[in-house]
């Protein structure tokens, strides 16, 4: 089962997510460019590449990929 439906990039290192159950979620991830884990989407270039395979946001063609999981963990910690 797919968790993620679509991504969509947007300004300022944020992502809109839309979810099967019919939610969605807004992540901004410019608190965590900072960390190891997020630096390289601190590019802009490289972070409006991402994509979703229904299980995972991925960036470059898999060079980046994170779970829902990973990314609802940022909206709910900031």
């Amino acid at each position: 089962m797919s968790y993620i439906q679509a991504i969509v990039p947007l300004k300022g290192f944020r992502l809109y997510m839309k979810l099967e159950s019919g939610g969605s979620a807004m992540i901004d991830l410019s608190g965590r460019l900072h960390t190891a884990k997020y630096a390289e989407l601190a590019d802009e270039a490289f972070f409006k590449t991402a994509v979703t395979d229904g299980d995972y946001v991925i960036w470059g063609a898999g060079r980046l990929r994170l779970t829902v999981n990973e990314l609802l963990e940022v909206l709910l910690l900031g």
